[in-house]
């Protein structure tokens, strides 16, 4: 606040507290009100002056004594209503008045009055701007009657008593106006004071309200500076006004403008630093009470809101002890159900995780095959203070013998699902897996077969046990057997991230064209296909699920960020050397894991060091001398001379292989049949030579073995057309006609000799006619 503004409010206070104390508390009001009746009288004046030319003393002397007489009765009479003789015993015209002044005398309290009459008077005060200004208006109408009667009976022009009755307009507005906002202004205190001991009796205080709002307010000024320029400009352009009229005119103006905006200024300051108190108050644990100074609609309307607020507020703060603790123990009955559910769950999770531990075992005896695993699931929980995991990953590893060989079988899967629906789909594989690992060792018939067929019968027992879920439950896996003793392995893949080869240093993906899809997902058997791989000593398969890939990278920014670059784990493998746990540890370097992960490592003769086989000096001449005799068509010459070589040289495979093509050229079927064995047995991984082998038991009708032999190239190479073929004519000749005829509608994918396949189309036929002629009538 200025000084300017200090100073007059001390002024109008202590002046305000002079009447009060030593007249009434109204007439001091309506003291301040009158100043507005003299303003008004003012207004009117220079408003006829300047429109009426001959409107002076001089030549209305009637008219102008009448105004003053009647301004000055008017005055009068208004202070006797508001209580001017309440020293004199006579407290005015309206009981209402007569009670406040009695109820607000100078230095006694008003807090130990009854709440009936504090509420009484408050409303006194409340609707005294209003009443003050009704009573300006119509002293205000007094004083026009008597001017214009008197102007009447002068027999002055009627023109000059309507522009009289348009200052008359202009004063009554100034009047009236400005006695509401002053009674507004100098009530205020007292409205508070009594809303004070009101609401702390708990009695609403926010009730009523004035007719004028701030809006009003300011548009009362707004009107009033307007009309103070017209009745200038007015002034000016008739010429009627002398300097000093004018310039009275201007200085009368300036000093009720700088009241009244001071007043309506003052008012809305002093009820907005009530409700920044009141709100702190609140805010600091008190009350919060507004008994707000403001009778304008816009403040009272807030200030019920508020009362409504803080009430509500206070029986919250009353309640807060009892709320926290319902609160409480809601929240601790809830932790306790949640806590329950949750031993439930990692008591089932615990219960899971015991099944499957048994289930992925590395259970590898060979010295040539080392098997390695390492897993970590996504999912951890706590149960009886023990950490435990669980997850949809699984290893298995066993040694299994087929047909007398050790072969290590391997398998790497991932279950689709988190957590429990993950682990329910590892329980039912892990369980399959064993229960087929189980049968391999038990019965005699699984022990005789290749190793092709085996892994085709365990993939297509898999998948129909997993088929059986309706796609509910899919697994991607990578499965195989490794030879132990000449490093050949068969394996397939469903799905599953691609197998790493780590040989010399260098990582590198197995890939392959396999079309097989995971297990549970419907997949035509035209589409299984066993793929093979020659290791050498040294070399390290790594396998693992796609938890490998699935990282995510530490960043500044809150964004995620996750790698989508598969070869990024061939740098794993290679700065791991080939170790898991080094693998293992590059990879978090780079990020976290976002998924489960499961490694596998598999070491072929990976401390034995091999000399290579050369062939003898010997032997080679010999192999020389026989591949001149065959070019000079002296076979039995050189029969003998690959005879001679392969008893000297006997472990050398190029002479072995020699002889038998020689010995089948030759014709020589039973002496080729027995070095097949012993050559298939050595070399599996020779698809040649075992196509060779199916002919050459075809020839000494080993019908039986010729089959086996015609299946695992199928197994190896589905697209193998004579193969096929041989196979058709294998399943005729031992009357096998389904096979034969589903064997020969894989011919119909690939291109071929379209010939050969009608002829045996054609041969289908004339067997199955055959059959149904043979069947008695």
């Amino acid at each position: 606040m200025s000084s300017l503004g200090i100073t007059m409010s001390r002024f109008f206070d202590q002046l305000f507290k002079f009447l009060h104390r030593f007249i009434s508390y109204s007439f001091a009001i309506v003291f301040f009100s009158l100043q507005g009746a003299f303003f008004g009288a003012f207004y009117a004046y220079f408003f006829g002056s300047a429109l009426i030319p001959d409107f002076s003393i001089e030549n209305h002397p009637e008219v102008v004594y009448v105004f003053v007489f009647a301004t000055l009765l008017a005055a009068i009479g208004h202070s006797i209503e508001f209580g001017i003789l309440t020293p004199l015993g006579y407290g005015g015209f309206r009981n209402d008045l007569r009670k406040l002044n009695s109820f607000l005398k100078p230095n006694e309290t008003i807090r130990h009055k009854d709440i009936l009459e504090l509420e009484n008077n408050l409303n006194t005060l409340i609707h005294l701007p209003k009443e003050n200004m009704y009573a300006a208006i119509r002293y205000a109408v007094m004083v026009f009657f008597s001017v214009s009667i008197t102007h009447l009976i002068c027999r002055h022009p009627l023109y000059e008593l309507l522009l009289v009755s348009v200052g008359w307009l202009s004063a009554v507005f100034v009047y009236g106006g400005f006695s509401y906002i002053i009674s507004d202004y100098f009530t205020g205190n007292k409205r508070v004071e009594i809303k004070k001991i009101l609401a702390y009796r708990d009695v609403s205080v926010h009730k009523n309200y004035g007719i004028l709002s701030l809006k009003g307010k300011f548009i009362f000024l707004l009107i009033l500076i307007l009309l103070s320029l017209t009745v200038l400009s007015v002034f000016i352009s008739f010429g009627n006004a002398s300097l000093l009229k004018i310039s009275a005119f201007i200085g009368m103006t300036f000093v009720e403008a700088v009241i009244l905006i001071y007043m309506f200024f003052q008012s809305i300051n002093l009820t907005l630093e009530q409700i920044n108190e009141s709100a702190n108050s609140l805010a600091t644990g008190g009350r919060g009470a507004l008994p707000i100074l403001s009778i304008d609609k816009e403040f009272i309307l807030f200030a019920e809101n508020y009362e409504k607020a803080t009430r509500e507020v206070g029986r919250i703060r009353e309640n807060l002890q009892e709320l926290v603790e319902a609160k409480t123990s809601e929240l601790r009955n809830s932790l306790e159900t949640v806590e329950t559910l949750k031993k439930q769950q990692d008591g089932d999770y615990f219960l899971t995780s015991l099944l499957i531990k048994p289930l992925s075992l590395n259970k590898t005896i060979g010295s040539h095959v080392k098997t390695d695993f390492l897993i970590k699931q996504k999912k951890t929980f706590l149960f009886h203070g023990r950490e435990n995991e669980i997850g949809g990953d699984i290893c298995i590893a066993r040694t299994i013998t087929l047909r007398g060989k050790d072969y290590t079988f391997f398998l790497n899967a991932d279950a689709m699902g988190k957590s429990l629906q993950g682990a329910g789909g590892v329980l039912v594989l892990g369980a399959a897996v064993q229960s087929i690992l189980e049968r391999s060792t038990a019965v005699e018939s699984v022990k005789l077969l290749y190793a092709e067929r085996w892994i085709k019968n365990a993939y297509q027992e898999l998948h129909h046990i997993f088929e059986s879920f309706d796609c509910s439950m899919l697994v991607s896996m990578v499965m195989g057997l490794i030879d132990d003793e000449t490093g050949l392995m068969y394996y397939l893949n469903a799905e599953h991230p691609w197998s790493v080869l780590y040989r010399k240093g260098t990582a590198e993906f197995i890939k392959n064209n396999s079309e097989l899809r995971k297990l549970g997902t419907p997949f035509s058997e035209k589409s299984l296909e066993i793929s093979t791989l020659q290791l050498i000593p040294g070399d390290v398969l790594v396998l693992g699920s796609d938890g490998r890939d699935d990282i995510e990278f530490v960043t500044e920014t809150t964004a995620r960020k996750i790698n989508h670059d598969e070869e990024l784990f061939l740098r794993h493998v290679e700065r791991g050397n080939g170790d898991l746990k080094e693998i293992y540890q590059s990879i978090l370097l780079m990020g976290e894991l976002t998924d489960d992960l499961s490694l596998m490592r598999i070491a072929f003769k990976e401390n034995i060091h091999q000399p290579p086989r050369a062939i003898r000096k010997e032997s080679y001449e010999l192999m020389r001398k026989a591949k001149s005799q065959i070019k000079s068509e002296e076979l039995e010459g050189a029969k003998n001379s690959l005879l001679e070589a392969n008893r000297i040289n006997p472990e050398n495979r190029e002479i072995q292989r020699a002889l038998i093509r020689l010995l089948v050229r030759m014709k020589e079927y039973q002496f080729a049949a027995e070095k097949l064995n012993t050559y298939i047995e050595e070399y599996p991984g020779d698809t040649d030579l075992i196509y060779l082998a199916s002919f050459t038991y075809k020839q000494t009708k080993e019908y039986g073995k010729a089959i086996d032999m015609g299946e695992r190239i199928r197994l190896r190479n589905p697209g193998h057309l004579s193969n096929l073929i041989q196979l058709v004519q294998l399943y005729l000749t031992i009357g096998n006609l389904p096979k034969a005829e589903k064997t020969l509608q894989l011919t119909f994918l690939i291109p071929s000799d379209t010939n050969r396949i009608e002829q045996l189309k054609s041969q289908i036929e004339t067997f199955r006619q055959k059959i149904v002629d043979e069947i008695p009538s």
